[in-house]
């Protein structure tokens, strides 16, 4: 049985991008650049994506899965050019109020060194089937030329 709270579970991953900073964080703002890679997701084929990057701007990815649309939103909440994105996640999957996404981009020679922190799920399920996503995603983002 799970003793955890909604807002104890989280989860981290970390890819190292062989591209610069500034590439890697225009990526995820970047609506053409994001649905190339956040589409790689099993099952989901990209749509389109709507963003306004700037501090409480709102972001649209639509990804279908098949049979229908699956939409997920959010809104920017901090925005450090080249080091630091958070932003609210919203969707079907996820229903916890507070679900939020941190990216942290370092440089590390001619790379990036990405860590991802996501934070607040209903259950483990729900935080485990992201991990998978997340997980996904980034690998996506790695095979992503920028």
């Amino acid at each position: 049985m799970n003793d955890q709270s909604p807002t104890e579970l989280s989860l981290t991953l970390q890819r190292h991008i062989p591209a610069p900073p500034k590439a890697v964080y225009d990526a995820w703002l970047n609506p053409e650049t994001l649905m190339r890679f956040i589409s790689n997701c099993k099952g989901m084929a990209g749509s389109h994506a709507e963003t306004d990057p700037r501090i409480g701007g709102r972001f649209t990815l639509v990804m279908n899965n098949g049979t229908r649309d699956v939409v997920h939103t959010g809104t920017y909440q901090d925005l450090a050019p080249h080091s630091r994105i958070q932003f609210t996640w919203e969707s079907e999957y996820s229903t916890v109020e507070g679900s939020a996404v941190t990216l942290i981009f370092v440089p590390n020679g001619a790379g990036t060194d990405l860590t991802l922190t996501h934070v607040r799920f209903a259950n483990e399920a729900s935080r485990d089937g992201h991990a998978g996503g997340w997980a996904t995603i980034l690998d996506g983002l790695l095979a992503t030329k920028l």
